[in-house]
């Protein structure tokens, strides 16, 4: 399905709103959309994702040049996880840049997060693992991991958060979203003992897991975590200690009949 520049744009920055609101990222992480028929991918800035404009989207080929310079902070240095991905994946039409914490968990560990329940196997299948902190802004280090995702949907970076495919914008948020759920579902599994897990099989991730990720299925996630995150993100923020010491200390009520 053909899909607009500008609409691509508005689902980056709305993707950006809900892994925001999910607890998704701490100020970094990014969010792309392969451009259709070029090599080219469009990426969300370098600022906080929850924030990003629609005008502020950059564009990124697929040698890691970066094209434009349209918001003050420019396209992210990690280009590189992205561009390595859509050369090699050409199904992939999105990717998700997370740093969910559950996931570090098993980044740390070096233990694959698998399926757990039935939203987990979209995935279809646990995700791999890259052995290597280091940010994907240099050429090699996007196409380790590359080698070291093969045909996975996701991989834990030690350390350094996780990345999620999609064939869309919409699935690569809602699949990121659903791995953080698993990997807290498996953590918290697993501390009442590793024996008792029950894994899916892959008979299981295959049926539920195709499922789940039926367009339809995929936009009902969507439309309500944006929802959410927009509701989240018209709420005003608490006061400041500085703005409460400017409030006027408020008067005590008089009680009538109390003697000063």
């Amino acid at each position: 399905m053909d899909i607009s520049i500008d609409r691509l744009r508005q689902l980056l920055c709305d993707g950006g709103k809900i892994v925001s609101y999910k607890g998704l990222n701490e100020s970094f992480g990014h969010l792309s959309a392969r451009i259709p028929g070029q090599q080219k991918f469009l990426i969300t800035t370098r600022g906080a994702l929850a924030f990003v404009q629609p005008s502020e989207i950059e564009e990124v080929d697929f040698e890691g040049r970066k094209l434009t310079k349209n918001s003050s902070q420019g396209a992210p240095n990690e280009v590189f996880l992205h561009a390595d991905v859509y050369k090699a994946r050409p199904e992939v039409m999105a990717i998700a840049r997370t740093q969910s914490f559950w996931c570090e968990v098993f980044g740390i560990r070096m233990e694959p997060v698998k399926p757990v329940h039935v939203f987990g196997a979209m995935l279809l299948g646990e995700t791999a693992l890259f052995d290597e902190p280091t940010l994907g802004d240099v050429a090699h280090i996007g196409k380790q991991m590359v080698e070291r995702l093969g045909d996975k949907n996701a991989i834990l970076l030690r350390g350094n958060g996780n990345v999620v495919l999609g064939r869309s914008v919409e699935e690569a948020v809602v699949k990121a979203v659903f791995l953080d759920d698993t990997a807290r579902l498996q953590y918290r599994a697993q501390a009442l003992g590793e024996r008792g897990v029950r894994y899916f099989t892959s008979y299981e991730v295959e049926t539920h897991g195709t499922a789940h990720l039926r367009p339809d299925r995929i936009q009902r996630a969507w439309d309500n975590y944006l929802r959410l995150a927009n509701h989240w993100l018209r709420i005003a923020p608490a006061p400041s200690v500085a703005e409460k010491r400017k409030k006027p200390a408020s008067r005590r009520p008089r009680v009538k009949g109390r003697k000063r």
